[in-house]
C-alpha cells in the first residue's frame, strides 16, 4: 500500500485545516524527505525517542503527531540537545513527521469536540470571545450535561472516559455543574475568562497554575485539571479514526502505544 503525500496531505488538511492554527503555532510538515508517496503513518501524540523506536520497528515512514517537533527555533541540530537528537535519528531512519497541532484542537471533531462528547456534553458549540465591539469564535468548546452533576460527579466522569488516575478540582466538589467549556492542553487567563463570558459553571483544561486557580475561585468557577497529556492522549484515537475514514486502505495507519506522560500521578 501507498499514497501520494500530496493527497495524503489534502485529507489532513481536510480533518484539520491550517487556517485555524494560531499565528504562534507550528503545525504542518516538520520533517519533509522529499518522497512521493507514503507507506505507513504512525500517529502519535508528540515525537519522543520511544516513538521514533516505535516508528522505526513498525517501518513508518512518516509519524503524524500533535505536538509539534519544531515548535521553537533552534539554531544547531546537536545529537546532545533535544529536539536535535529527534531531528538526527528521524532523518537516519527515513522518518517524515507532520504536526497538526491547534489546527486540530480548533477542527470540527478535533481535540474540544472529542472530550466535550466523552464527557456527555451535548449542545456543543465554539466558545465566544469578547472583543472591543464584537464578539469572535474562541479556542475551545461549550456545551451543556443532560442532567445536572456536580464537580466531583463530572471529575470521576473524565477520569473514567479519559482513563486518568489523578484529576485536580478547583471549587467546591459538591458545586452543581450544567454547563461547562473544554480547551485541552493548556488553558490559561484568556481561555478562563471566555468560559465566564460565555456563562459555563465548570472549565475544563490541563495545566492549571497557582494563580489561575485562585482566580476562579475568586471569579466562581469551577475548574478539572486534567493535565496536558491527559486532555490530549486522545489524540492519538481521534485523529487517526479520521484519517482512516478520509483514506480508507491507501495507506497503513497505526496508533502509537508508547505513553508520554511524564508525571507520575499514581498515589502513594
Amino acid at each position: 500500500m501507498a499514497m501520494a503525500l500530496k493527497e495524503l496531505l489534502s485529507a489532513v488538511h481536510t480533518i484539520a485545516p491550517l487556517d485555524l492554527a494560531a499565528d504562534w503555532d507550528n503545525c504542518g510538515m516538520q520533517i519533509d524527505l522529499g518522497r512521493e508517496e507514503v507507506h505507513k503513518i504512525l500517529v502519535a501524540l508528540e515525537i519522543t525517542s520511544g516513538v521514533i523506536d516505535e516508528a522505526a520497528a513498525c517501518g513508518a515512514d512518516m509519524i503524524l503527531c500533535h505536538h509539534p517537533l519544531l515548535f521553537n527555533p533552534i539554531r544547531t541540530v546537536d545529537l546532545q540537545k533535544v529536539p536535535g537528537r529527534y531531528v538526527i535519528r528521524l532523518i537516519q531512519n527515513g522518518i517524515s513527521v507532520y504536526s497538526a497541532h491547534t489546527s486540530f484542537d480548533a477542527a470540527v471533531g478535533g481535540n474540544n469536540d472529542y472530550i466535550a462528547e466523552k464527557a456527555g456534553m451535548e449542545q456543543v458549540e465554539n466558545l465566544v470571545m469578547h472583543l472591543p465591539g464584537r464578539d469572535v469564535a474562541a479556542f475551545g468548546r461549550m456545551g451543556v450535561f443532560p442532567e445536572t452533576l456536580t464537580l466531583r460527579e463530572v471529575g470521576d466522569r473524565l477520569k473514567k472516559a479519559l482513563n486518568l488516575n489523578h484529576i485536580r478540582l478547583v471549587g467546591d466538589p459538591e458545586t452543581p455543574i450544567k454547563t461547562a467549556a473544554v480547551c485541552t492542553g493548556a488553558g490559561g487567563r484568556q481561555e478562563l475568562e471566555t468560559a465566564l463570558y460565555n456563562r459555563c459553571d465548570l472549565f475544563i483544561t490541563g495545566d492549571v497554575r497557582h494563580h489561575g486557580a485562585l482566580d476562579a475561585l475568586e471569579l466562581g468557577i469551577c475548574m478539572i485539571d486534567a493535565g496536558h497529556f491527559g486532555t490530549e492522549a486522545i489524540f492519538v484515537e481521534n485523529f487517526a479514526r479520521k484519517l482512516r475514514e478520509m483514506v480508507g486502505d491507501s495507506v497503513e495507519i497505526v496508533e502509537s502505544a508508547v505513553n508520554t506522560d511524564p508525571f507520575n500521578t499514581e498515589k502513594y
